[in-house]
C-alpha cells in the first residue's frame, strides 16, 4: 500500500503502483488538508470577486463571469470541450502511473477538490478499472489538459474503461468494482485537468528504467573488456580522482567490481603498477583502448550526474501542487499563478532523453568491436559460430541496432524548445513537456533491444573464446552468458535471431535478471564526495 499524502511520492513507489501492481490510498494528513481547502473554495464560489475557474471562464474566457447556479455544468464542460486527445492509448502501467501522480498532486491539499473524488480516482486505480487516455494532445503549458480530461472522464462516467483486458463502458466498469461517478462541482474538473501529473507520471517510470539501463551498461562495458582483452588501468581510481566527477569515479568503481571477479583483471586491478614505465615497448602493440573501452567511465558517469539531478526533479514535481489557481486555507488566500508550466519536467526529460541516447551509441559502438574481425583480437567476422561466408552470424543484428541508434538520435531533438503559442495567444509560451516525455518513453523501448543485442554479442564472444581456448568469463560475465543462454541458443550456424533479442530485451527488464547479474544501485561513498569536490587551497582567483 503506497500512502499518498502530497509530499512523500517517489519515482520508485509509482513504479510499485504502475508495474507492481500496488494499491494507494489517500493519508490523514492529506485527507485534513483537503477538507480545509474545500470549505474554502465552498466559501468564496459564492463571493462576487472574480476567481479564476471557480466563477470565471476558462483560459481566454476568464474576464466572462460564470453564475453559481452554472458552475457545476461549467466543470463537466472543461471536461467536454478538452476531451480531444487523439493517437495510441497509454499502456496500463503509463495510465496507473499518471493516476497515481495526479491523485498525490491532489492530495497536498491546495486545489480545493473533495476528498471523495480523489477517492474515487483511486479506487479505480486499485480496482484495475483504467481510463483511456490517448498519448497526443498535450502542449504542457496549463499542464497536460487533454490527456487528464481524458483521464477525469472516467470518473463522471463518460466513454468506455480498460479493464481486465476489455474496454467496458465507464459507468459498467466502475459499478462491476462497487464505485459510483461523481458528480463534480465548482473548481473539481479544473483541478483535475489543470496539471502536469501525465509528464510527471510518465518521467517517473523513465526514471526507473533509466537507472537499470545505466546499472546494465556498467556490466556490459566490464565484460566487453574481457571479451576484448582491454586494459583495466582505464579504471585506475588515481585518474578517476583527478577529474573529479562523483558519477565517473562511481562509474569506475562499479565496472572495475565486475572485473574483480575475473581472476586475472583482480589481479591487474589491484595492481601497483599502474601509471608506471612496466609495459614494454614493442612495435605492433597498443598500450591504449578504443575510446567505447577507455572512455566508458567517462561516457556512464556523465549520465549518472545528469540522472541525480533528473530523479531530484521529477521527485520533487510528484510532490508539487501543479494547477492553478492554488487555495491556501491557513491564510484564506487564492493565489492565481502558473505552477501548471511543465518546464521543469520538459527540460529533465530532453536532459534524460539525450543521456539514454548516448548510452545506446556506446552500446552500438561496443558491438562493432566484437563484430568487427579487424578489432575483436581473433574472433571470427561477425561472431559467426559456423564457417564465415557461409554464415553471417550476428551481422543481421548490427544491422537492426544501427537502425535502433538511428532512430534514438532522431528523437534526441529537444522538444522543451518546441514552443507553439495557443489558445487564442492565451498560451503564448509552452512547455511541450507531455511530448519530450513520451520521447523518453521511445528512447528507452529502443535502448532495451539494443542493449540486448549487445549481450547476444558477448554471449556468442565468450563461447567463441572458450572454444579457442582462451576463456574470458569472469564471475560478472558468468552470470549475464548463463541468463542469455537460457532464452537464447548458441549460435553455431545461422538462424532467425528476432525472437532471441525479443527475449533477452524482456530479460533485461526484468527483476529476476537485474537480481542476478547487476550491483544494486550504487551511491559515491560520502568520503569521495568530499574528496571529489575538495576546494584548493589559497587565495580566489
Amino acid at each position: 500500500m503506497v500512502k499518498l499524502d502530497g509530499h512523500n511520492l517517489t519515482y520508485n513507489d509509482v513504479w510499485r503502483v504502475a508495474v507492481d501492481g500496488a494499491s494507494c490510498a489517500l493519508a490523514p494528513r492529506a485527507r485534513l488538508a483537503m477538507r480545509r481547502s474545500r470549505r474554502l473554495v465552498e466559501k468564496l464560489a459564492a463571493e462576487p470577486r472574480a476567481i479564476y475557474g471557480i466563477n470565471t471562464g476558462f483560459g481566454p474566457l476568464s474576464g466572462t463571469r460564470v453564475a453559481l447556479e452554472d458552475q457545476a455544468r461549467h466543470q463537466v464542460n472543461l471536461l467536454h470541450h478538452l476531451s480531444v486527445g487523439q493517437g495510441p492509448l497509454f499502456s496500463a502501467s503509463e495510465t496507473r502511473a499518471i493516476m497515481a501522480a495526479r491523485a498525490n498532486a491532489l492530495a497536498r491539499g491546495y486545489s480545493g477538490i473533495r476528498e471523495s473524488v480523489v477517492d474515487l480516482l483511486l479506487g479505480a486505480l486499485n480496482a484495475g478499472v483504467l481510463p483511456e487516455i490517448p498519448s497526443l494532445g498535450s502542449v504542457g503549458a496549463s499542464g497536460d489538459l487533454a490527456p487528464l480530461a481524458h483521464m477525469a472522464r472516467l470518473l463522471v462516467g463518460f466513454g468506455s474503461a480498460r479493464t481486465g483486458g476489455r474496454r467496458v463502458p465507464a459507468v459498467k466498469a466502475l459499478a462491476a468494482a462497487g464505485l459510483k461517478p461523481v458528480v463534480l462541482e465548482c473548481k473539481e474538473g479544473l483541478a483535475l485537468v489543470n496539471g502536469t501529473s501525465v509528464m510527471t507520471g510518465l518521467a517517473a517510470l523513465s526514471c526507473r528504467e533509466a537507472r537499470s539501463i545505466l546499472s546494465w551498461m556498467e556490466l556490459l562495458s566490464a565484460c566487453m573488456i574481457q571479451a576484448l582483452f582491454g586494459e583495466p588501468e582505464v579504471l585506475c581510481e588515481q585518474a578517476h580522482r583527478a577529474r573529479g566527477h562523483r558519477g565517473q569515479f562511481l562509474a569506475a568503481q562499479r565496472i572495475a567490481a565486475y572485473l574483480k571477479t575475473h581472476p586475472d583483471y583482480a589481479l591487474r586491478i589491484d595492481s601497483h603498477y599502474w601509471g608506471s614505465f612496466a609495459k614494454p615497448v614493442e612495435t605492433g602493440i597498443e598500450i591504449q583502448d578504443p575510446y567505447s573501452l577507455r572512455c566508458a567511465p567517462q561516457v556512464l558517469g556523465a549520465f549518472q550526474d545528469a540522472f541525480w539531478h533528473v530523479e531530484q526533479v521529477v521527485n520533487r514535481e510528484l510532490n508539487a501542487s501543479t494547477d492553478n489557481p492554488l487555495i491556501f486555507p491557513d491564510t484564506g488566500t487564492v493565489i492565481h499563478c502558473g505552477n501548471f508550466y511543465g518546464q521543469h519536467v520538459s527540460m529533465v526529460s530532453d536532459y534524460l532523453k539525450t543521456g539514454l541516447v548516448k548510452l545506446v551509441l556506446l552500446s552500438e559502438r561496443h558491438l562493432e568491436r566484437l563484430v568487427n574481425w579487424r578489432y575483436s583480437g581473433g574472433l571470427p567476422p561477425l561472431l559467426a559460430g559456423g564457417a564465415p561466408g557461409i554464415n553471417s552470424g550476428l551481422a543481421g543484428c548490427q544491422l537492426l541496432a544501427t537502425a535502433l541508434a538511428a532512430e534514438a538520435r532522431l528523437m534526441s531533438v529537444p522538444a522543451s524548445v518546441q514552443t507553439i503559442p495557443t489558445n487564442a495567444n492565451n498560451q503564448d509560451v509552452v512547455s511541450m513537456g507531455a511530448i519530450s516525455a513520451r520521447m523518453v518513453r521511445g528512447v528507452l523501448d529502443l535502448a532495451w533491444k539494443v542493449l540486448a543485442i549487445e549481450a547476444l554479442a558477448l554471449a556468442q564472444a565468450a563461447d567463441l573464446r572458450e572454444r579457442e581456448r582462451r576463456p574470458v568469463l569472469g564471475a560478472a560475465y558468468g552470470r549475464l552468458h548463463e541468463k542469455v543462454r537460457s532464452v537464447s541458443a548458441r549460435l553455431d550456424q545461422d538462424r532467425p535471431l528476432f525472437e532471441d533479442i525479443e527475449r533477452v530485451a524482456a530479460g533485461l527488464s526484468s527483476d529476476e535478471w537485474m537480481d542476478h547479474c547487476l550491483l544494486p544501485p550504487g551511491e559515491v561513498p560520502p568520503e569521495l564526495k568530499a574528496a571529489a569536490h575538495r576546494p584548493r587551497k589559497g587565495r580566489r582567483p
